[in-house]
């Protein structure tokens, strides 16, 4: 996917490595010199210095050819007018980090935002792994406020301890899935041999109506 990212704080630097990692072509927009250089230089990532308001900043990223655009600057206002911005251009999936939560649904929605992420939970390798997913893409599933995101510590008590996470899979809900854990204050994405281990912090994602069925099993 070709991908432009605005901000690179410490969530969009992380992020963007983990892209580029991946064989996406991705392009960092950042006001900060000072930011935009090191990810430049440290990160090895195409970086552009400047403002993401400017049309002309947007052109030079190469917004018309864009795939995904996700801006994660610590102002709302500007996540959203980029957002905005993206969606006039055409890209087909936008992704906007909000700090507050009481925007309404049909807003957002009428601005053309396909997803939401919430700082405050926000972790570079789910962020990654939710815009690689394609059942997490699939805008039917993640709809702006129609899903939320579960954190459930496993212990040794926890029903399923123990089993092989493509097992515990099959038995999720329709509309829900498994994103990956912490452990150590590091976020892992499950391999299909993995299992369901004293000590992890799931991350889950699921549909509201779900949620208390993708509760019931733990």
């Amino acid at each position: 996917m070709y991908i432009i990212l605005v901000g690179a704080g410490g969530i969009g630097l992380a992020l963007a490595e983990i892209l580029n990692a991946e064989d996406h072509d991705v392009v960092v927009i950042d006001k900060d010199p000072i930011r935009a250089k090191k990810m430049s230089q440290e990160k090895e990532v195409v970086t552009i210095n400047g403002d993401a308001t400017d049309i002309a900043v947007l052109q030079k990223a190469g917004i018309s050819q864009a795939d995904l655009f996700i801006s994660l600057t610590d102002s709302d206002e500007i996540n959203l007018v980029v957002g905005l911005i993206a969606k006039e251009y055409g890209v087909k999936t936008v992704a906007i980090s909000l700090i507050k939560t009481n925007y309404k649904k049909e807003v957002l929605e009428k601005l053309g935002i396909d997803m939401v992420i919430h700082p405050n939970i926000a972790a570079a390798g789910y962020i990654a792994q939710m815009i690689s997913s394609k059942d997490i893409l699939d805008l039917s599933f993640f709809s702006v406020g129609d899903a939320e995101l579960i954190e459930q510590d496993i212990t040794k008590n926890t029903k399923y301890h123990g089993l092989h996470i493509f097992k515990f899979k099959e038995l999720l809900p329709p509309h829900s899935t498994v994103i990956g854990y912490f452990k150590n204050s590091k976020f892992y994405v499950y391999n299909s041999e993995d299992r369901i281990e004293e000590d992890q912090k799931m991350l889950l994602i699921a549909k509201k109506e779900e949620i208390k069925n993708v509760k019931k099993l733990f």
